[in-house]
Protein backbone atom coordinates (compact mmCIF):
# COMPACT_ATOMS: atom_id res chain seq x y z
CA UNK A 1 0.00 0.00 0.00
CA UNK A 2 1.47 3.45 -0.79
CA UNK A 3 1.49 6.21 1.10
CA UNK A 4 -1.62 7.92 -0.14
CA UNK A 5 -3.67 4.72 -0.49
CA UNK A 6 -2.46 4.77 3.46
CA UNK A 7 -3.35 8.42 4.34
CA UNK A 8 -7.24 7.39 2.09
CA UNK A 9 -7.82 4.37 4.26
CA UNK A 10 -7.21 6.30 7.08
CA UNK A 11 -9.39 9.45 6.36
CA UNK A 12 -12.65 6.82 6.03
CA UNK A 13 -11.58 5.43 9.25
CA UNK A 14 -11.36 8.24 10.88
CA UNK A 15 -14.71 9.96 9.39
CA UNK A 16 -16.58 6.09 10.32
CA UNK A 17 -15.17 6.60 14.08
CA UNK A 18 -16.36 10.23 14.76
CA UNK A 19 -20.29 8.80 13.87
CA UNK A 20 -22.51 7.35 16.49
CA UNK A 21 -22.52 3.52 16.19
CA UNK A 22 -26.58 4.23 15.25
CA UNK A 23 -25.42 6.36 11.84
CA UNK A 24 -23.14 3.89 10.65
CA UNK A 25 -25.41 0.70 10.91
CA UNK A 26 -28.21 3.45 9.86
CA UNK A 27 -26.40 5.11 6.62
CA UNK A 28 -25.50 1.93 4.73
CA UNK A 29 -29.15 0.71 4.79
CA UNK A 30 -31.66 2.42 1.42
CA UNK A 31 -34.46 1.89 3.50
CA UNK A 32 -34.69 3.71 6.82
CA UNK A 33 -34.39 2.03 9.95
CA UNK A 34 -37.66 2.90 11.74
CA UNK A 35 -39.81 1.59 15.02
CA UNK A 36 -43.60 1.81 15.62
CA UNK A 37 -43.18 3.53 18.87
CA UNK A 38 -45.54 1.34 20.29
CA UNK A 39 -43.60 -0.81 20.08
CA UNK A 40 -41.52 0.18 23.46
CA UNK A 41 -44.78 2.56 24.83
CA UNK A 42 -43.86 1.29 28.56
CA UNK A 43 -40.57 2.28 28.21
CA UNK A 44 -41.34 5.58 26.69
CA UNK A 45 -43.81 6.46 29.65
CA UNK A 46 -40.97 5.52 32.01
CA UNK A 47 -38.11 7.28 30.50
CA UNK A 48 -38.70 9.01 27.09
CA UNK A 49 -35.54 10.45 26.36
CA UNK A 50 -33.39 7.22 27.67
CA UNK A 51 -35.59 4.88 25.63
CA UNK A 52 -35.01 7.01 22.76
CA UNK A 53 -31.29 7.53 22.77
CA UNK A 54 -30.66 3.27 23.32
CA UNK A 55 -33.70 3.36 20.48
CA UNK A 56 -30.42 5.22 18.28
CA UNK A 57 -27.82 3.07 20.19
CA UNK A 58 -29.50 0.06 17.98
CA UNK A 59 -29.43 1.75 14.46
CA UNK A 60 -33.16 3.31 14.60
CA UNK A 61 -33.54 6.62 12.94
CA UNK A 62 -36.75 7.06 11.96
CA UNK A 63 -40.41 6.77 14.62
CA UNK A 64 -43.74 6.40 14.35
CA UNK A 65 -45.94 8.27 16.51
CA UNK A 66 -49.33 6.56 18.19
CA UNK A 67 -52.28 8.01 19.55
CA UNK A 68 -52.60 11.24 18.41
CA UNK A 69 -56.23 11.77 19.02
CA UNK A 70 -56.72 15.73 19.38
CA UNK A 71 -55.37 18.37 21.81
CA UNK A 72 -52.13 17.77 23.04
CA UNK A 73 -52.52 14.42 24.64
CA UNK A 74 -50.96 11.52 26.70
CA UNK A 75 -49.11 10.35 23.59
CA UNK A 76 -47.16 13.14 23.98
CA UNK A 77 -46.17 11.93 27.24
CA UNK A 78 -46.50 15.15 29.11
CA UNK A 79 -44.92 17.04 26.63
CA UNK A 80 -45.61 19.67 24.53
CA UNK A 81 -45.63 19.37 20.80
CA UNK A 82 -42.32 21.49 20.60
CA UNK A 83 -40.86 19.79 23.60
CA UNK A 84 -41.59 16.32 22.34
CA UNK A 85 -39.84 17.70 19.10
CA UNK A 86 -36.73 18.52 20.41
CA UNK A 87 -36.46 15.23 22.19
CA UNK A 88 -36.62 13.24 18.89
CA UNK A 89 -33.84 15.87 17.36
CA UNK A 90 -31.79 15.40 20.27
CA UNK A 91 -31.48 11.43 19.20
CA UNK A 92 -31.37 11.57 15.90
CA UNK A 93 -34.89 9.79 15.13
CA UNK A 94 -37.28 12.16 12.71
CA UNK A 95 -40.80 11.42 13.25
CA UNK A 96 -42.55 11.04 9.24
CA UNK A 97 -45.73 9.75 10.35
CA UNK A 98 -48.00 9.32 13.21
CA UNK A 99 -51.15 6.78 14.33
CA UNK A 100 -54.25 8.31 15.02
CA UNK A 101 -57.64 7.20 16.64
CA UNK A 102 -60.31 5.34 15.43
CA UNK A 103 -62.94 7.80 15.58
CA UNK A 104 -61.44 10.12 13.04
CA UNK A 105 -61.83 13.64 14.75
CA UNK A 106 -59.62 16.77 15.34
CA UNK A 107 -58.07 16.58 12.35
CA UNK A 108 -57.17 20.48 12.57
CA UNK A 109 -55.67 19.76 15.92
CA UNK A 110 -54.30 17.08 15.22
CA UNK A 111 -52.77 18.42 12.11
CA UNK A 112 -50.87 21.17 14.07
CA UNK A 113 -49.24 18.66 17.07
CA UNK A 114 -48.40 16.26 13.52
CA UNK A 115 -46.56 19.38 11.69
CA UNK A 116 -44.73 20.69 14.83
CA UNK A 117 -43.30 17.17 15.02
CA UNK A 118 -42.11 17.40 11.72
CA UNK A 119 -44.71 14.47 10.79
CA UNK A 120 -46.09 14.92 6.98
CA UNK A 121 -48.86 11.58 7.95
CA UNK A 122 -50.63 10.69 9.95
CA UNK A 123 -52.12 7.22 9.68
CA UNK A 124 -56.09 5.34 10.99
CA UNK A 125 -54.70 2.58 13.03
CA UNK A 126 -57.91 1.02 13.27
CA UNK A 127 -61.22 2.71 12.48
CA UNK A 128 -63.67 2.47 15.16
CA UNK A 129 -66.14 0.26 12.96
CA UNK A 130 -63.73 -2.57 13.43
CA UNK A 131 -63.74 -2.60 17.38
CA UNK A 132 -65.95 -3.45 20.35
CA UNK A 133 -66.00 -3.91 24.21
CA UNK A 134 -66.83 -7.13 25.26
CA UNK A 135 -67.29 -8.04 29.10
CA UNK A 136 -65.43 -4.50 29.84
CA UNK A 137 -62.47 -5.38 26.82
CA UNK A 138 -61.25 -4.02 23.96
CA UNK A 139 -61.49 -6.34 20.97
CA UNK A 140 -61.35 -6.24 17.34
CA UNK A 141 -64.65 -7.32 15.33
CA UNK A 142 -64.81 -8.55 11.30
CA UNK A 143 -66.99 -5.90 9.59
CA UNK A 144 -70.85 -6.40 9.69
CA UNK A 145 -71.63 -5.85 5.67
CA UNK A 146 -71.16 -4.16 2.54
CA UNK A 147 -73.55 -1.15 3.99
CA UNK A 148 -71.01 -0.46 6.75
CA UNK A 149 -68.11 -0.70 4.23
CA UNK A 150 -69.59 1.68 1.88
CA UNK A 151 -70.16 4.69 5.05
CA UNK A 152 -66.58 3.76 6.26
CA UNK A 153 -65.04 3.96 2.71
CA UNK A 154 -67.12 7.75 2.39
CA UNK A 155 -65.87 9.09 5.57
CA UNK A 156 -62.00 7.88 4.80
CA UNK A 157 -62.60 10.13 1.99
CA UNK A 158 -63.74 12.53 3.53
CA UNK A 159 -60.40 12.64 6.23
CA UNK A 160 -58.26 12.39 3.33
CA UNK A 161 -59.61 15.46 1.96
CA UNK A 162 -59.61 17.42 5.61
CA UNK A 163 -55.86 16.37 5.86
CA UNK A 164 -55.14 17.20 2.46
CA UNK A 165 -56.04 20.66 2.91
CA UNK A 166 -54.02 20.33 6.11
CA UNK A 167 -50.72 19.80 4.12
CA UNK A 168 -50.35 16.29 5.00
CA UNK A 169 -50.67 12.85 4.11
CA UNK A 170 -53.79 10.37 5.12
CA UNK A 171 -53.38 6.46 5.65
CA UNK A 172 -54.89 3.68 6.63
CA UNK A 173 -53.34 0.52 8.08
CA UNK A 174 -54.61 -2.95 8.39
CA UNK A 175 -55.46 -5.47 11.28
CA UNK A 176 -56.34 -8.59 10.34
CA UNK A 177 -60.03 -7.88 10.26
CA UNK A 178 -60.20 -6.57 6.89
CA UNK A 179 -59.61 -9.76 5.65
CA UNK A 180 -62.55 -11.77 7.08
CA UNK A 181 -64.70 -12.09 4.01
CA UNK A 182 -68.40 -10.56 4.25
CA UNK A 183 -71.47 -10.84 1.52
CA UNK A 184 -69.00 -12.06 -1.47
CA UNK A 185 -65.78 -9.03 -0.75
CA UNK A 186 -63.02 -8.89 1.24
CA UNK A 187 -63.52 -5.78 3.16
CA UNK A 188 -59.67 -4.71 2.81
CA UNK A 189 -59.53 -4.87 -1.04
CA UNK A 190 -63.44 -3.42 -1.29
CA UNK A 191 -62.49 -0.46 1.13
CA UNK A 192 -59.06 0.06 -1.12
CA UNK A 193 -61.05 -0.25 -4.40
CA UNK A 194 -64.02 2.14 -2.84
CA UNK A 195 -61.97 5.17 -1.97
CA UNK A 196 -59.72 7.91 -3.83
CA UNK A 197 -55.87 6.80 -3.79
CA UNK A 198 -54.94 10.23 -4.10
CA UNK A 199 -56.55 10.72 -0.44
CA UNK A 200 -56.01 7.27 1.17
CA UNK A 201 -52.52 5.65 1.19
CA UNK A 202 -51.56 2.82 2.70
CA UNK A 203 -49.88 1.51 5.56
CA UNK A 204 -49.36 -2.08 5.17
CA UNK A 205 -48.82 -4.32 8.11
CA UNK A 206 -47.46 -7.42 6.80
CA UNK A 207 -48.11 -9.23 9.88
CA UNK A 208 -51.40 -8.98 10.43
CA UNK A 209 -51.66 -9.87 6.85
CA UNK A 210 -49.71 -13.14 7.21
CA UNK A 211 -52.02 -13.56 10.37
CA UNK A 212 -54.86 -13.36 8.39
CA UNK A 213 -53.43 -16.11 5.81
CA UNK A 214 -52.65 -13.82 2.95
CA UNK A 215 -49.19 -13.19 0.90
CA UNK A 216 -47.68 -9.64 2.07
CA UNK A 217 -45.08 -9.72 -0.84
CA UNK A 218 -48.45 -9.83 -3.31
CA UNK A 219 -49.90 -6.80 -1.53
CA UNK A 220 -47.22 -4.83 -1.93
CA UNK A 221 -47.26 -5.48 -5.56
CA UNK A 222 -50.75 -4.82 -5.42
CA UNK A 223 -51.05 -1.82 -4.07
CA UNK A 224 -47.78 -0.71 -6.10
CA UNK A 225 -47.39 3.27 -5.87
CA UNK A 226 -50.30 3.45 -3.19
CA UNK A 227 -48.19 1.33 -0.54
CA UNK A 228 -46.32 4.74 1.56
CA UNK A 229 -44.72 2.34 4.39
CA UNK A 230 -44.82 -1.10 6.03
CA UNK A 231 -45.10 -2.08 9.19
CA UNK A 232 -42.12 -4.80 9.57
CA UNK A 233 -43.05 -7.54 11.78
CA UNK A 234 -43.57 -11.23 11.55
CA UNK A 235 -45.57 -13.99 12.15
CA UNK A 236 -44.76 -17.30 13.64
CA UNK A 237 -48.08 -19.44 14.08
CA UNK A 238 -46.32 -22.48 16.38
CA UNK A 239 -46.81 -19.90 18.76
CA UNK A 240 -49.21 -21.35 21.18
CA UNK A 241 -51.14 -18.58 22.90
CA UNK A 242 -54.49 -17.19 23.20
CA UNK A 243 -53.07 -13.69 22.54
CA UNK A 244 -53.15 -13.20 18.51
CA UNK A 245 -50.55 -10.41 19.30
CA UNK A 246 -48.29 -12.77 21.25
CA UNK A 247 -47.95 -14.44 17.45
CA UNK A 248 -46.66 -11.81 15.63
CA UNK A 249 -42.78 -11.56 16.58
CA UNK A 250 -39.85 -9.53 15.27
CA UNK A 251 -38.32 -9.76 11.54
CA UNK A 252 -36.70 -12.93 11.01
CA UNK A 253 -38.38 -14.55 13.78
CA UNK A 254 -41.37 -16.29 12.16
CA UNK A 255 -42.06 -17.43 8.23
CA UNK A 256 -42.39 -14.17 6.45
CA UNK A 257 -39.83 -14.10 4.03
CA UNK A 258 -38.17 -10.10 4.50
CA UNK A 259 -35.96 -10.58 1.65
CA UNK A 260 -38.95 -10.88 -0.92
CA UNK A 261 -40.74 -8.19 1.31
CA UNK A 262 -37.43 -5.66 0.85
CA UNK A 263 -37.23 -6.13 -2.75
CA UNK A 264 -41.07 -5.81 -3.00
CA UNK A 265 -40.83 -2.35 -1.22
CA UNK A 266 -37.57 -1.22 -3.13
CA UNK A 267 -39.37 -1.87 -6.54
CA UNK A 268 -42.61 -0.19 -4.95
CA UNK A 269 -40.59 3.02 -3.80
CA UNK A 270 -41.94 2.33 -0.53
CA UNK A 271 -40.50 4.78 1.77
CA UNK A 272 -40.82 4.05 5.02
CA UNK A 273 -41.03 0.63 7.27
CA UNK A 274 -41.14 0.37 10.88
CA UNK A 275 -40.52 -2.70 13.04
CA UNK A 276 -43.45 -3.01 15.26
CA UNK A 277 -44.08 -5.74 18.14
CA UNK A 278 -47.09 -5.85 19.28
CA UNK A 279 -46.54 -7.52 22.81
CA UNK A 280 -43.26 -8.18 24.00
CA UNK A 281 -41.20 -9.09 27.23
CA UNK A 282 -38.29 -7.29 25.89
CA UNK A 283 -38.91 -4.96 23.15
CA UNK A 284 -35.99 -3.36 22.72
CA UNK A 285 -34.12 -6.69 22.39
CA UNK A 286 -36.83 -7.30 19.83
CA UNK A 287 -36.79 -4.00 17.76
CA UNK A 288 -32.49 -4.97 17.77
CA UNK A 289 -32.89 -7.94 16.91
CA UNK A 290 -35.50 -7.52 14.12
CA UNK A 291 -33.04 -4.25 13.13
CA UNK A 292 -30.19 -6.68 12.57
CA UNK A 293 -32.00 -9.22 10.78
CA UNK A 294 -33.21 -6.39 7.94
CA UNK A 295 -30.06 -4.74 8.05
CA UNK A 296 -28.28 -8.09 7.53
CA UNK A 297 -30.74 -9.00 4.50
CA UNK A 298 -29.44 -4.97 2.70
CA UNK A 299 -25.90 -6.10 3.42
CA UNK A 300 -25.76 -3.78 6.04
CA UNK A 301 -24.36 -6.20 8.94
Amino acid sequence: MNRRDFLGRTAVLAAGAALAPGALRAACSALPSGVQLFTVRDLLQRDLRGTLAKLHEIGIVEGELYGLNGPENSSLFGLTAKELRQAFDANGIKVPSSHIGGALTNAAAIAEIAQTLGAGTVIVALPNEFTEQRDGHFAMVPAKGRAQLDALATRLNHVGREYKSEGLTFGYHNHWVEFVEVEGVLPYDYLMSHTDPDLVKIELDLGWVAYAKRDPVQYIKKYSGRVIACHLKDFDAKISSDVPQRKLVPPGAGAVDFAAVLAAMRAANVAHGFIEIDVSDDPLAGVKRGHEHLQHLQGCA
